[in-house]
């Protein structure tokens, strides 16, 4: 279907406005982000305004309006929610297919449906109408003349207007959405248990499955046409001169065959088209799976985990045209092999025998495949593991000359490798060849039975030459069954391994459970708190109760191994605690939806991370739609500015992979803007200075301080420099996974130092 915003998306996209086309005032036309042609130097572009208020909505129309249809419905869904995890275009709006793929992620049934306003039945209300200019509305239901609406560009509340004034606006394309029958925490977005992640997409398809099935069913009976018309011409045509029968036999067959190849090519360009879409589909899925797993609950090695994903080609490889119609045959071989037997009786046997032999064989065969599939894909993600350990850590392999150790780690692993994929094709090999020589057997068979009952008088030699033609078509997908098995002995391990990692917790599986109230406060508290990584003993935090109060400036300080860094990991978010409660603006993390989470509480990590792209890009990684003088305002705040001043590009250089190409105090600047930029209400910093020099953090303090003055903010900062110290009120002391002291900073340091002089004395 035709994109209902498509003929004014040109007009649109030269509207201006905050969709990525730059930094600077935002009136420049909007680009994708990976043709942003950045070249703004911080002094060029407009002065953020000082107060930097921002709006606390989407700026996007069609989110706002998808969420109102949402609440509508008796469902209420936020709107940072509706665009987590998708991949939006450069401009970060919201697309009609893409608000259908948001609506089935948080329990709706949605398609995009053409229609007249008139022609739309009560019963489909609420639905969405695409207006001009990318703008949307909820259609709650049609009284007369007048049309009563949620339109959020226009108000909050419901309106009345007349049906004419809409239909002026409207664009012919509607999007119709209904709860489905089932909770929000079971929705699309929770484990495999709830809904399995391939069979539930392939199952939308299953029309398009029955025709192929019915296609090489039709192909299947064709395929009779070949030896009834050798058996035809040889017994009826040869004896009797019938030239005219001949042609007429020749048409009849000549037309079965083109048929047969038309309906080939249909099945195929069916299959391939659906299996396109399944893999699409699919491949998202797993990916959004793969990208919000839950930091606690990954245990997996990344070299497994990428082996994994690259083997889900095994899986839709083995759901291809060829595995269908290699099924569909088989299924047709016994077929076959009864009108051998109406033919020519025993003439049945050899390839009866020939197809029980093989099945038994495969069924033999089947659990060795299993099991050395099995070896081959475990030593294969051994080898990733190794290679991705040794390209990520290469600076640090280099200095310490461990390349030997690493490369006698790599050789073992591809010795394993090469032993177990060496079974598999070794046990493939031998059910090939030994199918192979089945069929030879099967033919000489039935010219040896053939030429016997031919001699008594019972068949025909044009039976026997039609025997011969359905023996081999009934024994043709037999030469596929070894490469079959091998194949679905790979799919069924890799499928195996996907259910593992799509049935481990997400971050995309935790709802609202109906709790969509504001966070705009920033308190956090921690009941009771006890963390452990997975494969550990020891504790990470023990029992830590902590209570912040909004707009509080907090300090985690303590030696190396404390429970710092576990400590802010928690109040962000991103691991869930053993034991104990984490609470903001007084509700239960887990209560509350992950994307509101991510806005409202943001954290600086030690090791900033950057993506390749360009600097603004990275800037606005989590708010692609960001005007640019707010891009530039936490750009200046972070100190970013000026990394941008001295690169011939501005804002547009570009960062390459994991932001090498920039020191660790500037990764530590563009992490730090990146954080301010989504207008958190909690900003946790853990250790944000300790790769910059002693200037640049002083700058840094000196932008922060400042910031906090003009939009207040919570602010936790773990430090070993007492520098950053200046930032923050109260201070909260951490020893052995525990907190040890809590309180004002003055009281807290001058303990501190009573217990450093009394430790000298």
């Amino acid at each position: 279907m035709s994109d209902p915003g498509g003929p004014d998306r040109e007009k649109d996209q030269n509207d201006g406005g905050a969709s990525g086309a730059g930094l600077g005032s935002g009136k420049g036309p909007a680009k994708r982000a990976e043709n942003r042609t950045i070249r703004l130097r911080p002094g060029r572009a407009r002065t953020a305004k000082a107060d930097w208020q921002f709006d606390t909505v989407s700026r996007d129309p069609l989110v706002r309006t998808l969420s109102a249809a949402m609440r509508a419905t008796g469902r209420d869904v936020a709107e940072a929610s509706l665009t987590a995890g998708l991949a939006l275009p450069g401009d970060g709006r919201l697309t009609p297919q893409l608000a259908v793929q948001s609506a089935e992620l948080h329990g709706f049934r949605a398609r995009l449906s053409r229609r007249r306003l008139q022609d739309l039945p009560e019963t489909v209300l609420p639905a969405i109408l695409f207006l001009d200019g990318r703008d949307a509305c909820v259609l709650l239901s049609l009284a007369g003349d007048e049309a009563n609406l949620l339109w959020p560009s226009r108000s909050d509340d419901p309106i009345t207007l007349p049906v004419a004034e809409i239909l002026d606006l409207y664009q012919g394309h509607v999007l119709l959405l209904r709860p489905e029958d089932i909770s929000p925490a079971e929705t699309r977005l929770a484990p495999v248990s709830k809904r399995h992640w391939y069979w539930s997409v392939a199952a939308r398809f299953w029309p398009e499955y029955a025709q192929v099935i019915v296609a090489s069913s039709v192909v299947n009976l064709l395929a009779l046409a070949i030896p009834i018309f050798t058996m035809t011409v040889y017994d009826r045509v040869f004896p009797n001169a019938a030239v005219v029968t001949l042609w007429s036999l020749v048409a009849g067959v000549v037309l079965a065959m083109l048929f047969d190849n038309a309906l080939k090519w249909v099945r195929a360009a069916i299959v391939d088209r659906v299996g396109r879409q399944v893999d699409q589909a699919v491949s998202s899925t797993i990916f959004r799976h793969v990208s919000n797993l839950r930091l606690d609950s990954q245990t997996m090695p990344s070299g497994a985990l990428m082996n994994t994903l690259k083997d889900y080609e095994q899986v839709r490889d083995f759901f291809s045209s060829q595995t269908l119609a290699t099924l569909t045959d088989l299924c047709f071989a016994v077929l076959f092999i009864a009108v051998i037997a109406y033919l020519g009786g025993p003439l049945a046997l050899p390839p009866a025998a020939a197809l029980i032999v093989v099945l038994v064989l495969g069924a033999v065969v089947l659990w060795p495949l299993r099991n050395a599939s099995n070896a081959s894909r475990q030593a294969q993600g051994s080898k990733n593991a190794v290679a991705v350990e040794t390209i990520t850590d290469l600076e640090s392999l280099k200095a310490v000359s461990g390349q030997g150790r690493m490369q006698a780690r790599w050789e073992h692993q591809v010795g394993e490798s090469a032993r177990a994929q060496e079974r598999s094709k070794g046990l493939a090999t031998y059910a090939t060849t030994l199918t192979g020589l089945l069929q030879q057997l099967s033919s000489v068979g039935i010219v040896v039975i053939g030429v016997y009952l031919a001699l008594e008088g019972r068949i025909t030699m044009g039976a026997v030459i039609a025997a011969m033609i359905l023996s081999g078509r009934a024994l043709a997908p037999t030469a596929m069954l070894a490469n079959l098995f091998v194949r679905a002995s790979f799919a069924v391990s890799t499928m195996r391994s996907l259910n593992q990692i799509m049935a481990m917790p997400s971050d995309m599986g935790r709802a609202a459970a109906g709790l969509n109230a504001p966070l705009d406060q920033g308190r956090l508290a921690l009941e009771a708190i006890t963390l452990s990584y997975p494969h550990t003993q020891v504790p990470a935090l023990r029992d830590v109760s902590v209570d912040i109060r909004a707009g509080e400036r907090i300090g985690v300080i303590g030696p190396v191994g404390a429970g710092k860094t576990s400590l802010v990991r928690v109040m962000a978010g991103l691991y869930a605690p053993g034991e104990g409660n984490v609470l903001l603006d007084g509700l239960n993390l887990n209560q509350i939806e992950t994307a509101r989470v991510r806005r409202a509480v943001q954290l600086v990590p030690q090791e900033a991370v950057l993506f390749s792209g360009t600097l603004a890009e990275n800037i606005a990684f989590g708010v692609p739609d960001a005007p640019g003088e707010d891009i530039l305002h936490v750009a200046r705040i972070a100190g970013v500015d000026r990394i941008a001043a001295r690169h011939p590009a501005g804002f547009s250089m570009p960062i390459t992979e994991r932001g090498r190409n920039l020191s660790g105090g500037q990764r530590q600047m563009v992490a730090l803007a990146r954080a301010l930029l989504p207008r958190p209400r909690v900003l946790i910093l853990d250790e944000p200075t300790s790769a910059m020099d002693m200037q640049s953090e002083k700058d840094f303090i000196r932008h922060l301080a400042a910031a906090l003055q003009e939009r207040p903010m919570t602010l936790i900062v773990s430090t070993h420099r007492m520098g950053l110290l200046d930032l923050v009120d109260r201070l909260i002391l951490m020893e052995s996974a525990q907190v040890v002291r809590d309180g004002e900073k003055s009281a807290v340091l001058a303990t501190l130092r009573d217990a450093a002089a009394e430790a000298r004395s």
